[in-house]
């Protein structure tokens, strides 16, 4: 068997569901040498000092830190797992998983080449039925954990079955992710799965779930908080926070795409000028939901204008909250993250352009509520229409040249090296 080098992210109150990940490890891996690289973003729990002591247990074993105040967050920290490591094939895991024996032997018979392969998880009955998923009841608490239980179900679950579907855990060959330029730092709660699945849909890279390979997932420990399905204050903060984080990531996911999937077809986002005229008499807020589906807004009004990239400037606060960034740190490491530039994407205008590929015109004093439900399939609309002048409501659509870009290789800014620690 080929040697593979594990990766597993871990941050704030997750030290006991780490614990149990590498007591699974240990115990459920066929081949004892594999590379265990482990990195910290953030730490309450003394949990560098725990895995120091437990490094003599493994054979190679290599823990990650680095010297910000706030956390790297999961898209950073993956890539850079996925850089340092020294083997070819890399499974990735999150901190609150449990793998199933003989997980080593079952992953690497089922990657393929030009692949990302998921296994399959059970997870407590927290998220409902699902054909992705077994839901399985062993606890919410990792200190309670019957590891025996858990090793004679999982062997049982096994089988040959397999579907096209994307989740973590996933296990890949470096040069795969390398091609894809790995998770887009853009994301910064969430996603980044979703993202680089669409990318790989482009590339033609295959996405395979196993159930030859299981672990338990305690499900939502990273980015909610242990304690997130309680009925806590605390808890209950962080969940809603993380909603609006969420609506913020979907709408960069949209304005990539166009509309949203997690793999279910290729997507198609078409070059769109957006003008609106009179636009003194639409609210900000409008403008704000319908732009992630087009490329550039055009407003006749300069304040119209400030207003609406006004409503941008506080887009990175949840992030910023819930990683523990404050407005200093945010302001000095910024520059390691992909960041959107919404200066780019309007511009103040009294005309028509006139140089686009599609141009949707609008005049804001004909508005109806109606209007917006083209924007809702829009490049459906688009990639269904032949080149010409169409009307929708009030809204009039010229179709010149339909273009749309294949996005596979994002590019991140490079992270100084001198603020990460290996040990």
């Amino acid at each position: 068997m080929k040697k593979i080098s594990f990766v597993i992210n871990t941050a704030k109150n997750e030290l006991d569901h780490l614990k149990l990940l590498l007591e699974s490890l240990e115990l459920n891996l066929d081949r004892k040498d594999h590379e265990i690289l482990i990195f910290i973003d953030s730490d309450n729990q003394g949990t560098l000092e725990v895995l120091k002591s437990l490094q003599p247990r493994f054979k190679d074993m290599k823990i990650i830190t680095h010297k910000l105040n706030s956390c790297v967050g999961y898209s950073r920290n993956k890539n850079i797992m996925v850089d340092k490591a020294k083997y070819d094939i890399i499974s990735y895991l999150q901190s609150d998983m449990v793998i199933s024996p003989h997980y080593d032997t079952d992953v690497i018979e089922c990657l393929e080449d030009d692949c990302i392969l998921s296994a399959t998880r059970v997870e407590p009955p927290l998220h409902g039925e699902s054909e992705t998923t077994i839901t399985k009841d062993f606890g919410l608490d990792p200190l309670y954990f019957d590891m025996d239980t858990w090793n004679t179900y999982s062997v049982d679950q096994k089988n040959q079955a397999s579907l096209n579907y994307f989740f973590a855990p996933i296990t890949f060959r470096k040069d795969t992710w390398k091609g894809l330029g790995g998770y887009d730092t853009l994301f910064r709660r969430s996603r980044e799965d979703s993202d680089l699945v669409q990318r790989c849909l482009q590339a033609g890279i295959k996405l395979k779930q196993t159930f030859s390979a299981i672990v338990y997932h305690f499900t939502c420990v990273s980015s909610r908080g242990p304690n997130w399905y309680k009925d806590d204050e605390s808890a209950k903060k962080r969940l809603e926070l993380q909603k609006k984080a969420d609506v913020i990531e979907l709408r960069r996911f949209i304005r990539r795409w166009g509309t949203f999937n997690h793999g279910s077809e290729v997507l198609k986002k078409y070059d769109v000028d957006f003008f609106i005229k009179n636009s003194s008499r639409i609210s900000p807020s409008l403008v704000w939901n319908l732009e992630p589906k087009v490329s550039k807004v055009w407003l006749d009004n300069k304040e119209v204008t400030t207003k609406v990239l006004s409503m941008y400037e506080n887009e990175q606060s949840f992030a910023n909250y819930l990683l523990d960034f404050s407005a200093e740190d945010w302001e000095n490491n910024q520059k390691f993250y992909n960041i959107e530039d919404y200066s780019k994407i309007y511009e103040y205008s009294k005309n028509t352009p006139k140089e686009y590929n599609v141009l949707l015109t609008l005049d804001a004093d004909n508005y109806t509520v109606k209007d917006s439900m083209l924007f809702n399939n829009l490049h459906k609309v688009l990639d269904n229409s032949e080149p010409g002048t169409y009307e929708f409501g009030s809204i009039k659509i010229d179709i010149r040249t339909k273009i749309s870009k294949k996005l596979i290789k994002i590019t991140n800014p490079k992270m100084d090296k001198n603020l990460l620690e290996i040990v």
